[in-house]
Formats: C-alpha cells, sequence, structure tokens
C-alpha cells in the first residue's frame, strides 16, 4: 500500500461520529518489513478538547503509533505536532514521543533497543516476541548483592604458599653487605622476625627454569629495587604490602612468586582461579594480562581477564572451561558473583595492584565484598605507589599481622629521578604552537605522549597533528574498549607515534619506550603529576617530561601546584624556571 493511499484513508475518516470521540483505526500492510509478517498498526487519539480533526498529510507516515508485539498492547510512539493528544501511557506508565518514519515497503523500521534505553522495555516489530536478559550492569557496583560464605561450613583445598629458598650466594651472605644493598636503594623492610633476604641478580632468585628461561629473554639487565626484596618476600608465603613509584617493576614482583605458587596447589579442572590480581582500570588489567601471558603460557596456566567494556559472555566461558590466574576489575569481577557464575573459595594468592588508586576511585566497598567471598588462609599482596592512611588501614584489617611492608625510596610526594623535567611557563594561547614546534623538532621514531584535560580537545588535537602529517591518535573514557585497545596497541607497535590522553593513560598504562610525557597545562595536584610523567622511564630507563604552564589562568590551586613543583624539582635537581619560580613567591 502507497503513502499516499494510506493518506486518503486518513483523511476519509470520520471521526465525528457520535461528537468529539476517541477513535482507533488499523491498516493491515501485507508488504511488511520482514516480508512475511503483518503488520498492525493501532493509533490512538484522544480529541476531546477539538472540535474538528483533520490529519495532517504526513500523520501516518511521520508520526506513526505502533502495536508493540512484545507487551501485546497499544503503545503510542509520538504525537503529531500542534495537536495536543493525551495519549494514553503504558502499563508502565510512560508515553513515549520518538518520531519514526515507515520504510520502503510501508511498514515501521525494526526496533533500535538504543532508542528505548529510557523505558527499559525493548519494541520489536515483525518479529516473535524478544526476551531481555535484565542484569546487574544497571546498577552501581557497590549495590551489587552478594551472598556471604559460611567458612566454617566450606570444604577447603589444602594449600602450600611457603616456597623461601635462595641461592648459596644470597643465603650465605653477611649482614653488612645485605645492609648496603638495602641503604643504597633506600631500602626499608619491615615486620616479624626473621625477614627475608635481599637477592641481587636473577640467578640468585630460585625460580625454575622456564621463568629463567623467559627473564632471560626479555634481557633484564637486574632486578629493581622492589623486586630484590619482594620476590623473596612474596615466597615466605605471608602477606605483604610494598610501596615502590611508578615504573619500579611491581607486576613482575608479585607474579613471578604467584607462577610459583600455582604450581604447588592441586590442580584446577573447572571453575578457579588460584591467583586473584585486582586491578582498578581496564588498561591495568590487560597490561597485567600482557605482562603475565608469556610465563603463563610456558607454564601452561590458564589466565582469563575479566573488566567491563568486553563480552560477559565469552569471559564467563573462559573462567568456566578453568583458570588458575584471573585479574580483574573490580566492578565486572562482582557482577559475576552476584550472579553466581564465578566461586573464589579456590583463590589462595590474591593481589590488589594500585591499590590507592583503587580507593581513590571509590573501590573501598567493591574491595571488601570481594575479599569476604575469598577463603581467610589466603597469602594477600597489596602493592601501592603511596602509603595514605586509607592503604594502612586496609592493611592492617585484611592483611595478617605478621605481614611484611617493603618501602623503597621516601614516602614523600618524589619522582623518578631517571625523568629530565623541564617547565616552560607561558600564555595559554602560545601553548599550542609551542607544542608544534615541539614536535617538530622530535625524530619521527620517538614515542610522546601528551596529557590534556578535556575529552573533546583530545580529539580536536590529534586531528590537528593528523593534518599536519604526524601520526597520532586520542584516547579518554569516551572511546569504546575496543577503540581503546585498538589504539593502545597501535601505539606500542608504533603505528602511531603521538597519543594525546586524559587522565584515563595516567596511571598503570606500562609503555616502556616512551620517549616524552608532555602535560598542556599544570595538572590539578602535584600527585596527579608525578603519575602522569611516570609513564616514561620505565623499568629504571631514562625519559623526558615537558610542562606548559599558563600564566594568564593562575588561580589559588595552580599557585599551590608551582609551589609544590618548585619545590619537588628542587629535590630531585632539576632546573627551575625563574618565572615558575616567581609564581610560587606570589609575585
Amino acid at each position: 500500500m502507497s503513502m499516499n493511499s494510506v493518506n486518503r484513508i486518513c483523511r476519509t475518516i470520520n471521526v465525528w461520529r457520535n461528537g468529539p470521540l476517541s477513535r482507533c483505526f488499523s491498516f493491515i500492510n501485507s508488504n511488511s518489513g520482514s516480508k512475511r509478517d503483518r503488520l498492525n498498526v493501532e493509533k490512538v487519539y484522544s480529541l476531546n478538547s477539538y472540535p474538528s480533526y483533520d490529519p495532517p498529510v504526513n500523520t501516518v507516515s511521520t508520526y506513526p503509533v505502533g502495536y508493540n508485539t512484545v507487551d501485546q498492547q497499544v503503545q503510542p510512539f509520538g504525537q503529531v505536532p500542534n495537536y495536543n493528544y493525551n495519549v494514553v501511557p503504558n502499563q508502565y506508565g510512560f508515553q513515549p514521543s520518538i518520531p519514526f518514519t515507515l520504510n520502503s515497503y510501508g511498514a515501521l523500521p525494526y526496533s533500535r533497543p538504543n532508542y528505548f534505553n529510557n523505558y527499559n522495555r525493548p519494541f520489536r516489530f515483525n518479529r516473535r516476541p524478544g526476551f531481555r536478559r535484565y542484569t546487574m550492569t544497571t546498577q552501581k557496583s557497590f549495590d551489587i548483592p552478594v551472598s556471604s560464605v559460611d567458612w566454617n561450613k566450606e570444604e577447603l583445598v589444602e594449600i602450600k604458599k611457603d616456597f623461601y629458598d635462595l641461592s648459596y650466594e644470597a643465603d650465605s651472605r653477611p649482614g653488612e653487605e645485605i645492609e648496603q644493598i638495602l641503604s643504597s636503594h633506600n631500602i626499608t623492610i619491615e615486620g616479624e622476625h626473621p625477614l627475608p633476604k635481599p637477592v641481587n641478580t636473577f640467578d640468585e632468585a630460585v625460580f625454575n627454569e622456564p621463568i629463567q628461561k623467559i627473564i632471560k629473554e626479555s634481557k633484564f639487565v637486574e632486578p629493581t629495587p622492589i623486586q630484590k626484596v619482594g620476590w623473596t618476600s612474596c615466597l615466605t608465603g605471608r602477606d605483604v604490602v610494598g610501596v615502590s613509584q611508578t615504573g619500579s617493576g611491581k607486576t613482575l614482583t608479585f607474579l613471578l612468586p604467584g607462577m610459583l605458587h600455582l604450581m604447588a596447589q592441586p590442580p584446577v579442572g573447572k571453575g578457579g582461579p588460584i591467583m586473584l590480581i585486582l586491578a582498578p582500570t581496564r588498561e591495568l588489567c590487560l597490561q597485567i594480562s600482557d605482562e603475565a601471558m608469556p610465563y603463563s603460557k610456558m607454564l601452561n596456566l590458564r589466565l582469563v581477564s575479566v573488566y567491563g567494556g568486553a563480552s560477559k559472555y565469552v569471559q564467563m566461558k573462559q573462567f568456566e572451561n578453568g583458570a588458575e590466574i584471573m585479574v580483574a576489575t573490580p566492578g565486572r569481577l562482582l557482577e559475576f558473583l552476584s550472579t553466581g557464575s564465578l566461586k573464589l573459595n579456590r583463590v589462595s594468592y590474591f593481589v590488589m595492584d594500585e591499590a590507592d588508586r583503587m580507593l581513590d576511585m571509590g573501590f573501598e566497598p567493591q574491595i571488601r565484598k570481594i575479599i569476604g567471598q575469598i577463603r581467610p588462609d589466603r597469602q594477600t599482596l597489596m602493592f601501592s605507589a603511596t602509603w595514605p592512611k586509607e592503604i594502612r588501614r586496609l592493611a592492617s584489617e585484611f592483611c595478617k599481622p605478621d605481614f611484611i611492608y617493603i618501602q623503597v625510596g621516601d614516602l614523600e610526594l618524589t619522582a623518578n629521578q631517571n625523568i629530565t623535567q623541564k617547565v616552560q611557563v607561558m600564555d595559554s594561547f602560545e601553548i599550542k604552537d609551542s607544542l608544534f614546534s615541539f614536535l617538530d623538532s622530535l625524530s619521527p621514531a620517538k614515542k610522546v605522549l601528551i596529557f590534556s584535560d578535556l575529552k573533546s580537545f583530545s580529539d580536536q588535537l590529534a586531528s590537528n597533528l593528523r593534518y599536519r602529517k604526524f601520526r597520532a591518535a586520542s584516547l579518554h573514557g569516551d572511546k569504546s574498549q575496543a577503540q581503546r585497545e585498538r589504539i593502545l596497541k597501535m601505539f606500542r607497535t608504533g603505528e602511531c607515534n603521538i597519543l594525546v590522553a586524559t587522565d584515563v593513560a595516567a596511571r598503570g598504562l606500562d609503555i616502556k619506550d616512551i620517549d616524552y610525557v608532555i602535560n598542556l597545562d599544570a595538572p590539578k595536584t602535584l600527585l596527579d603529576y608525578i603519575h602522569r610523567i611516570g609513564r616514561t622511564a620505565r623499568g629504571g630507563s631514562k625519559g623526558n617530561s615537558l610542562l606548559f604552564f599558563a600564566r594568564d589562568t593562575l588561580n589559588p590551586s595552580k599557585v599551590k601546584f608551582a609551589q609544590d613543583l618548585s619545590n619537588l624539582l628542587s629535590k630531585v635537581n632539576q632546573d627551575v624556571p625563574p618565572e615558575l619560580q616567581s609564581i610560587a613567591n606570589g609575585l
């Protein structure tokens, strides 16, 4: 039936039989969108306030009211402009107002779910009634109900945790030499005695042959300070709290002892995991998984990553088939725990990476719920870049009293001394040209990470850089998980060498060959600045940072940042620009 025929039918219907009233009419279209079902479209009008009615020409074709085959009731989809229809609400109390256009077959199009997110009910046309699975995704993760576990009634598998063993060189090292190793790296180790001895080389760490082979292939020169003490501490089976600056190798500190722990436990058929690693962000979750993958493959251990933005079904199938290692973000992990599709009663090696970041992001309620699902005799490891009172409280509550505390460096905020920091003070309108000039002076092979506060500006700047023949991409929270993974892969492989990002890349992003980190303006706090520039000089390498400080947009918080930055630069023996010092002094 053509559109003209439909409109003629509408104009010829007499709506004045028995005075002003509501009238329903329908037409049958044999050529529906699916070419196999007939579509009944019913239209409901309340015309009590109008003495006459002559439907506009495009009434049906532009603003139809459709029949919902899911709810089996009349559902008004829209109102004709200039007519005050009192549209009858559906059984859920909603009155949708969404315009549709008939398709080429003269039928209403298939529904698209994003049109109906506000109604929480799908509309289906020319199809059998659909099934919509209601999940917990619309709830805040800290509101997700998780049933408590009575560990006195659970039958737990016996576990082994103590694997402390040293080579002859490390075990026979005298106390004076041990003190020299600790003091030279500014390492503090505290806890109940006996305390583990540090190792000075990879050979002194008693790892099995496959792990030693991967370490040699990775061409690591020597263990980092946190690894020298952290490996032996984790192998004792005691709980460990490690505090070290970003880029210090904390991931391998808990991964390699965890591999030895896994291989000594009873095998996992279906279910698991034995090692659970919590990370605050998707990027860090994937990064830890990538770093653990070579070791898990070599040792025939199954690894699964559980994080938001990816398919729940795929992730569920992976851990249902069995996995010894799980790297997860708190929100997605709680969703699986709430549905009963995952149990953590086999977890005996529990790691919280970037624990301070998780607390900053408000994950403490989720962490408490997750820990309540893990057996009490577990080994708990917490690693953090800072040691605030919230982390201390969490450690004292969830770690056993004999836990080992490791600290590398001072507790005061300080930057990596392998980073050469430069600050340029200028007006805000000069920053963009200065950035382009600086990038022009660099070799095309250099990798540059640029931080911006605004998502829209990140996209705009990346587009401008591509116009200038730079290989640039942007990364921020509005991009889908697939896009973020693809962009990070391009940056790692060198397909693009300039990445413009928001703070989504400020912590946990471990790309070892970033040459420069550029801040387009002052971050909000000194801690944010330290974590941003910490993306370079990873794993003991050298790096550079550049900060464009806008002097024409000063405010109290920015002056405070200038004061903190001046003190930081002086502490790590970096040059303090006179203009920055003047701003810090209030001149």
